[in-house]
């Protein structure tokens, strides 16, 4: 199987609570974390987003790769070093899926409760995705 380079997006906007004390945004020092971790820069593509609209549950990163799910993740602490930990599991995880689907119990915990969602790719053949084109099924 050909190993995917997966796009971490990380809100540089979203705020934490600490700018006062830190003079920059969660999302940006979040961000600034994850660039410095060698074991996750080896295995995603970086990509800042000024606002990812998620403000209520800052601060918020999504994963995604061409033909797999996309996971979109908020209320992540910047300041709590095991969620870059996590996400170099989760990526790790994500590659070795054929499409990117991770069921809950599959993902580190602290990607468990923090989901926000999870939007399969155009066109999979997943079982939890229904074409609803004809019709609910069985109706």
């Amino acid at each position: 199987m050909k190993i995917r380079i997966p796009t971490l997006s990380i809100c540089l906007s979203c705020r934490d609570g600490r700018e006062n004390f830190y003079v920059t945004r969660g999302g940006k020092r979040f961000a600034n974390k994850l660039l410095n971790e060698t074991m996750l820069q080896e295995r995603v593509n970086f990509r800042g987003v000024n606002c990812m609209s998620n403000c209520d549950r800052a601060c918020t990163l999504s994963l995604t790769s061409e033909k797999s799910f996309t996971y979109i993740f908020g209320d992540i602490d910047p300041e709590k070093s095991e969620y870059a930990e996590s996400l170099i599991e989760l990526v790790s995880k994500y590659n070795l899926s054929a499409d990117g689907f991770l069921r809950r119990r599959d993902r580190p915990s602290l990607f468990q409760s923090s989901i926000l969602g999870r939007v399969p790719p155009i066109g999979s053949n997943s079982p939890i995705v229904t074409d609803l084109n004809g019709g609910f099924p069985n109706e």
